[in-house]
């Protein structure tokens, strides 16, 4: 389970960088509960949230593949694609735009991760992955 333990470390330090940035900006604002309004504290606030609603799930059945010995590489490889577009797409979002090219490829990412990953998990779970062993 190295794979799961370093990828989530990774999502680890990353949500701890989104709080930070949710926190510096409450204390601008000076907005204990809610965003009170401020639309920097509202973004701030949806990176975030849009974190935490998808790299669970993402997180669990990577952990899943991995412990049910789907291919190292495609393991290793949706975890990689799971930080890269995570990270891009906090970036994307931190922006002052509501579209941009790093929010669209960590979006398409982040779904990458969880299609390929819920396919394979499928064929796993029934026997039918060839990229079990």
């Amino acid at each position: 389970m190295t794979i799961t333990l370093v990828t989530t470390s990774f999502m680890a330090l990353l949500l701890l960088a989104l709080s930070y940035r949710v926190s510096k900006v409450r204390l601008a604002t000076r907005t204990s509960i809610g965003d009170g309004g401020h639309a920097d504290l509202q973004r701030a606030n949806r990176v975030q949230g849009n974190f935490t609603e998808y790299v669970p799930l993402a997180l669990i059945l990577i952990g899943l593949l991995e412990y049910s010995r789907v291919s190292v590489y495609l393991v290793v490889g949706l975890a990689a694609l799971l930080v890269v577009g995570r990270v891009l797409h906090a970036i994307g979002l931190s922006m002052n735009t509501d579209s941009n090219p790093f929010r669209f490829l960590g979006t398409l990412f982040t779904w990458l991760v969880l299609l390929i990953g819920a396919l394979v998990g499928l064929l796993a779970g029934y026997g039918l992955a060839p990229i079990t062993g």
